[in-house]
């Protein structure tokens, strides 16, 4: 296995995913005959349906991410019209410490529980839902990102503290760059879970677990050659060919450490090009 260009994990941190949750790993072989989901020839479609207002700023990055979600997994996407929040019964309203105003939080089992499960498209392989409000699973927690149903193919995802107006923070173009990327960081990372990419433990990968903004800010938006191989099995892809799409992606978009990494990863492999 040729892992020139990827770092392997270190010893975690305090803080840090590993540090607090033990994981085993796993293998190729763990992956294979866990049975994970597969696309089909009447099921193959990434599916994303976002609930609640977004700005013309936020609409328009969540939707490169998707296109990115599809380039990475090599599958059609589709983005379903704008559903409303619940306007009762399914939020708490938050005061945080470090925050002057108040953010109202919306539960996770509104999404899975409700919302997706009777929607779920005939052509999905799965549906997830985008939201720019913040999220909660459960009373005793203070927010999650995310939370999916594994076993239904649906998830919820908030992108709301990827902003910089969640953080009262000023817009601006580089602020738009790091939303972008923690975007798509976002969406691959949660789809690859819904096909059933376990956490990385072995190399720093964009499937590692995270246990904050700032940790996942340091995942890098690739796959380590372990995870890659799992999924490369699962959609049967060209590698080459999808790298070369991903940095014709990461080019357009203005992401270049991403592109930079691609172009010397395509330049290692091309001697000895195969699938």
């Amino acid at each position: 296995m040729d892992d020139s260009g990827f770092e392997k994990m270190g010893k975690p941190r305090p803080g840090e995913w590993l540090f607090h949750f033990h994981e085993r790993g796993q293998s190729y072989e763990d992956y294979v005959s866990s049975h994970p989901v597969r696309a089909t020839a009447s099921h193959r479609v990434l599916v994303f349906q976002p609930v609640g207002p977004f700005s013309n700023i936020e609409r328009d990055i969540i939707a490169k991410a998707v296109t990115f979600a599809g380039i990475w997994f090599d599958l059609p996407t589709r983005i379903e019209p704008i559903l409303p929040l619940p306007e009762s019964g399914w939020h708490r309203v938050r005061q945080f410490s470090w925050m002057d105003r108040p953010v109202k939080q919306y539960k996770t089992g509104y999404f899975l529980d409700r919302l997706l499960p009777g929607r779920f498209p005939a052509d999905a392989v799965c549906y997830l839902a985008i939201t720019m409000a913040d999220l909660y699973p459960q009373e005793d927690w203070n927010f999650v990102f995310g939370q999916a149903s594994l076993s239904e193919s649906v998830g919820v995802y908030s992108m709301a503290r990827y902003f910089p107006q969640f953080w009262g923070q000023e817009e601006s173009t580089e602020t738009c760059f790091l939303a972008l990327r923690r975007s798509c960081k976002v969406l691959v990372h949660e789809v690859g879970h819904i096909f059933g990419l376990a956490h990385c433990i072995h190399y720093r990968c964009t499937m590692n677990g995270s246990n904050s903004l700032e940790e996942s800010d340091r995942r890098p938006l690739r796959l380590c050659p372990f995870c890659l191989k799992k999924l490369q099995w699962n959609r049967g892809f060209d590698r080459i060919k999808r790298y070369e799409r991903l940095k014709g992606f990461c080019e357009d978009q203005h992401l270049e450490p991403e592109a930079a990494w691609i172009k010397l990863r395509l330049q290692r492999m091309r001697p000895n090009a195969s699938k």
